[in-house]
């Protein structure tokens, strides 16, 4: 629909600019004349050997303890097939896996596909009316209600799309003593968005709290943080029993992983300090406070997040007029004209040229119509200055049409505890 009304899209996960340079160095340097030949050639299928070794050093570093790169180690087409692997390796069906929503719409079916059973949990806003990405939270007692003797598995991600929540270490503690109750619960984390925190806000590995490494898997991947989400190279950290499970499954899905790219991310990895992973940070956190002051110019109501590269907007106060978002001659899938966030996205795209998605998409399809599940609408803000200044321009021209609109005249700025 965004190519339809030639709408700024604001909408998909993954950036629209060139990496730098000298990550495209450390490519090319994988296929010259005077390269290694064994380079385009299959990898093991755990993984290439420079990637785990490089892998297994900084997660030693961030979990505080020694990771064996040969055995806790599985290199993966991405994270998706990370988090669809081990799901595929540790459920057997009629296994219950527990989902908090709104989650990555890739979860539920990659539960379906290893024959689970969904069982789901709602993050929660804590408050009326909601400011910031911590204000979500979830309800410890009802996850307890929700874990059985059938649980087999909780999937948890941190930061967290779409929300851009990160959730604290006695948020986690809370969640790890829960799960401790249930023996054969495994706790697979979705990290993927570990180096992209803002606010001096700090990511903390589930992995990293006492007795937790032993039931947990962590799932990450380069694409995010570097740029580079096309390379599709993931990882998963586990304990060797776990990661033994894990990898003679990924080794009759996809065997291995390119081998160039691999090397690629090795040299990567290994060339990347501390310094160069802030500025990653400060360089998204300008983009995150350029598209949050817009959004809150026109008369948003957004949730300043904690991580990732999403804003969330609540939209649950804007009323649309007549079929204002609902007209099927200018909708592409004709589907959902009885949601609110989808009919929202609608009119933006049609009416005013930027696409944004709407969150009911992140939900159980049976609590997807919920209103609780309609109230926001989720824009990316990994796009390049030009594409952030062409959508502000279009969300401007929102500001007074969305006082007309709105049902009420509530509006979070007098309430919001962040000014950019």
């Amino acid at each position: 629909m965004a190519t339809k009304f030639n709408a700024v899209n604001l909408g998909p996960g993954f950036p629209n600019w060139r990496p730098q340079q000298s990550v495209l160095d450390h490519l090319e340097s994988t296929v010259t004349p005077t390269c290694d030949a064994l380079l385009h050639q299959y990898a093991r299928s755990e993984g290439h050997l420079n990637l785990v070794k490089v892998l297994a050093k900084q997660y030693s570093s961030f979990l505080g303890r020694n990771i064996d790169p040969l055995n806790e180690v599985v290199v993966t087409v991405g994270a998706s097939s990370g988090i669809c692997t081990t799901l595929k390796a540790l459920i057997s069906p009629g296994d219950e896996v527990i989902l908090i929503e709104p989650f990555y719409d890739m979860y539920y079916s990659a539960v379906i596909i290893a024959q689970g059973v969904i069982r789901t949990i709602s993050l929660k806003p804590k408050k009326q009316y909601i400011t910031s990405s911590s204000d979500f939270v979830l309800d410890l007692d009802e996850l307890k209600s929700l874990m059985n003797e059938k649980t087999k598995l909780l999937l948890l991600n941190t930061p967290h799309n779409p929300s851009g929540k990160v959730f604290t270490e006695e948020e986690l503690k809370g969640i790890a003593d829960v799960v401790c109750q249930h023996p054969r619960c495994v706790v697979v984390t979705d990290e993927v968005y570990e180096h992209l925190t803002y606010d001096n806000v700090k990511h903390v590995r589930f992995a990293s709290l006492p007795g937790m490494y032993e039931r947990t898997v962590t799932i990450s991947s380069i694409g995010k943080t570097f740029s580079i989400t096309g390379w599709k190279i993931g990882w998963v950290i586990a304990p060797a029993p776990i990661s033994s499970a894990i990898s003679r499954t990924n080794q009759y899905i996809s065997f291995c992983v390119s081998t160039p790219l691999q090397e690629a991310c090795s040299l990567l990895l290994e060339a990347t300090n501390a310094e160069q992973y802030d500025t990653i940070k400060i360089d998204y956190q300008k983009k995150r406070d350029l598209l949050y002051k817009v959004l809150v110019d026109c008369g948003f109501n957004p949730i300043l997040p904690q991580g990732a590269f999403f804003i969330v907007v609540d939209v649950s106060q804007i009323h649309l007029k007549d079929n204002e978002g609902r007209d099927e001659n200018k909708s592409i899938s004709k589907l959902n004209f009885d949601f609110n966030d989808w009919s929202v996205c609608r009119w933006l795209t049609s009416d005013f040229g930027v696409t944004a998605i709407p969150c009911s998409t992140f939900y159980d399809t049976k609590n997807a119509s919920k209103p609780e599940s309609q109230r926001f609408i989720r824009f990316a803000f990994c796009k390049d200055d030009e594409s952030l200044q062409k959508g502000a321009e279009a969300l401007i021209r929102l500001k007074e049409v969305l006082e007309e609109r709105r049902i009420n005249t509530v509006s979070y700025t007098h309430l919001r505890a962040h000014e950019t």
